[in-house]
C-alpha cells in the first residue's frame, strides 16, 4: 500500500529524514514512535502531499507522491487545526466530499457518538471537540490509507475512547500514525516503526515489548 524508498526532506541545511526506507502492507495499521522534533509529523505531511521532498520515492496504492492520484486516496488527520471556522459541521462534510469518497452514514453517527449536531460551526468548539471532528472527518473518507497525526492530543480519558473508537471502524484499512498516548492506541496496532536520525531503526509487531524498545531507542 505503501512504499519509501531513499527518502530525504529538509529544512533549509537541516535533514530531517536521511535516506529513510519503509513499506506498510495493505490492512496493517501501523504504530509510528519517537519523541517530538524526530521527523514523525513531517513524514506523515510527506506522504500526504503536504509538503515536498528532495530526494527519494514515495507510492500510495501505486500512485507517486506528489501526484493527484496519491492525493485522492489518502485521508490525512492533522494535529494542526486547520478547518475553516466559519463552515458548519455538515458543510466541512460536504467540502471533504467534494475531493474524496464520503460516507455521510459514517459521518452522522460520528457527530452523534462525539454529541455535536450537523449545524454547530466548527469555530465555535473547544479545542478537543475540534480534534474530535477532525477525526471524524477523516475517517468518513473511504480511502485506502489514513494518516493520523497524534489524534489524542489534548483530549481526556473519555474522549480518546471516542476517537479510538471512530479509527476501530476502518479497522480493516491500512493506517499509519503516530501518538504520545502509546497505551490506549497500541490495541489498535498491528506493528510499531521507531524513527531516529532520519530512519526507521527498530520495529515489533509485540505491544508488550513496545516501551522496552522505546527505552533502549531514545534511552527514556
Amino acid at each position: 500500500m505503501l512504499k519509501i524508498r531513499g527518502l530525504y526532506k529538509t529544512y533549509g541545511r537541516k535533514a530531517v529524514l536521511k535516506g529513510l526506507d519503509f513499506g506498510v502492507a495493505e490492512g496493517e495499521r501501523v504504530f509510528l514512535l519517537a519523541p517530538n522534533g524526530y521527523g514523525k509529523s513531517t513524514l506523515l505531511k510527506v506522504i500526504a502531499n503536504v509538503e515536498p521532498f528532495q530526494a527519494g520515492e514515495i507510492t500510495v496504492a501505486g500512485h507517486k507522491v506528489p501526484s493527484p492520484k496519491s492525493r485522492a486516496v489518502i485521508s490525512y488527520v492533522s494535529e494542526n487545526d486547520n478547518l475553516y471556522e466559519g463552515f458548519s459541521l455538515k458543510y466541512l462534510g460536504r467540502f471533504s466530499a467534494a475531493f474524496w469518497p464520503f460516507d455521510w452514514g459514517l459521518y452522522s453517527d460520528f457527530l452523534k457518538v462525539i454529541d455535536l449536531p450537523e449545524g454547530r460551526k466548527y469555530g465555535e468548539l473547544s479545542k478537543g471537540q475540534r480534534m474530535l471532528v477532525r477525526v471524524a472527518i477523516g475517517m468518513a473518507k473511504d480511502v485506502s490509507l489514513y494518516l493520523v497525526d497524534e489524534p489524542l492530543s489534548s483530549l481526556d480519558f473519555l474522549l480518546r475512547e471516542k476517537v479510538v473508537d471512530m479509527m476501530r471502524r476502518r479497522e480493516g484499512r491500512t493506517f499509519l500514525f503516530t501518538s504520545h498516548q502509546i497505551d490506549e492506541l497500541a490495541e489498535f496496532a498491528t506493528r510499531f516503526v521507531f524513527l531516529k536520525g532520519g530512519r526507521i531503526v527498530k520495529e515489533t509487531s509485540n505491544p508488550n515489548a513496545v516501551k522496552d524498545i522505546y527505552g533502549e531507542v531514545f534511552g527514556g
